[in-house]
């Protein structure tokens, strides 16, 4: 609850389409803004390719 201001904090997601209109559209993340920092898509793209690759190697070592 609140406001979006210069100076106020908040973690934001910035969606491409409107969630009231379609609760799909909660998927259509274009950026997230988490303690000041902006992930753009690509960004948040890139983490979820690390995670992968991290789970993947983790699989092959711990549970052959």
């Amino acid at each position: 609850m609140g406001t979006v201001e210069k100076g106020k904090i908040a973690d934001l997601v910035l969606l491409d389409a409107n969630p009231l209109d379609d609760i799909h559209n909660t998927r259509k993340i274009r950026a997230v803004i988490l303690a000041g920092r902006y992930f753009s898509r690509s960004d948040l793209d890139e983490m979820l390719r690390r995670v992968e690759v991290a789970a993947a190697a983790f699989q092959m070592t711990c549970c052959p």
